[in-house]
């Protein structure tokens, strides 16, 4: 009876409707909460220091949670490489509770990024991310110049990493699958960083 009041307290406490406080914004895709924890967004990937829509994409992130109390809910795995939590992160607005990562890939604030043992929330994210990509938000419609962000990395079977630009013959038969690690790519320049070679035409 005392286990079960315990686990019954615990959970009451996680999905507590109060949540934590945001304080600090780290970047796009990641911040500290109050008690100390710094959270990564899982499946949100966000521009680095020097790349475009950096500043923005962590304004944006600030707008969306700085101040506020949000939730946290895990998957699989909770910490990751660089010992930070890995979480799916809610935030209440305007009476409605909203999933932060999923709002940010909508906007196009960052990329998909793929995590094959958390997996909860995939096809939903995959489908937040296509419509930033497909709507052009965010870095969709600022850091492709004239021509978008329309290259498409692609791996094939044997795991090869390839990219694909508009005018290939073959490129309308290219299938892009953000959860096989397929990217949309801005430049050439940003696909090579990426270490996907060009296609033949």
């Amino acid at each position: 009876m005392v286990t079960g009041l315990l686990v019954i307290g615990l959970v009451g406490w996680w999905w507590s409707p109060k949540g934590v406080e945001v304080v600090r914004i780290v970047d796009g895709d990641n911040v500290v909460l109050a008690d100390g924890r710094e959270i990564r967004y899982i499946n949100v990937d966000t521009p680095e220091v020097g790349e475009c829509f950096r500043d923005e994409s962590t304004e944006i992130n600030r707008q969306m949670v700085l101040g506020k109390k949000v939730r946290i809910e895990y998957d699989y795995d909770k910490i990751g490489p660089y010992g930070r939590e890995l979480a799916y992160v809610w935030v209440t607005r305007n009476g409605k509770e909203m999933m932060v990562n999923e709002y940010l890939l909508a906007r196009g604030v960052g990329e998909f990024q793929v995590d094959n043992n958390n997996t909860k929330y995939l096809d939903r994210l995959v489908e937040a991310a296509r419509i930033g990509h497909e709507e052009e938000k965010g870095k969709w419609s600022q850091c492709g110049g004239e021509t978008g962000c329309v290259i498409k990395g692609n791996l094939d079977k044997d795991d090869h990493r390839w990219y694909h630009l508009p005018e290939f013959r073959h490129y309308d038969q290219v299938v892009m699958r953000l959860d096989l690690r397929d990217r949309w790519f801005c430049s050439e320049a940003e696909a090579v960083k990426a270490k996907f070679e060009r296609a033949r035409e």
